[in-house]
């Protein structure tokens, strides 16, 4: 065993040892269908899940359409530096049910009830940066509620 085979396998080691689980709980008060995407990781209705690792670009939404068109949706990533999230209301995206989340068990958070929200809740247009919350550091979580 080389030095330098030992050196890539100890940093492997810790990269691997180094990863933060992130929870999410996703939660339906509406009826009807509610999906969550997870690019990499698939497509999951509510419930609660633990990952391990950086969760990127989720969407959740409560509709049948796994892209949110036509629904208040909420993106977000959680990740071990600064971990974001949002509601947006940017066409194709429109307002249909009231949403709230949180990052970090209450943190910090939004609620859009109704379709006049934004832009301190939810975004309308990709600038509209008032609406997006952020925390930092690793472990991360999100709970997201429609209705």
């Amino acid at each position: 065993f080389s030095k330098i085979a030992f050196v890539t396998a100890a940093v492997a080691a810790s990269s691997v040892l180094a990863a933060s689980n992130h929870k999410i709980q996703f939660v339906n008060r509406c009826g009807g269908a509610a999906t969550m995407q997870l690019p990499g990781r698939g497509i999951f209705g509510p419930g609660t899940y633990t990952f391990n690792g950086d969760v990127s670009a989720g969407i959740a939404q409560a509709c049948a359409d796994i892209n949110g068109q036509g629904c208040t949706s909420v993106e977000f990533t959680l990740v071990d530096g600064v971990s974001s999230a949002d509601i947006t209301l940017i066409p194709p995206h429109k307002f249909n049910h009231p949403a709230t989340f949180n990052l970090n068990h209450g943190v910090v958070g939004a609620t859009c009830d109704n379709p006049n929200c934004g832009p301190i809740n939810a975004f309308y247009k990709t600038d509209d940066y008032t609406a997006q919350r952020q925390v930092i550091g690793p472990g991360s979580s999100i709970y997201i509620q429609f209705c």
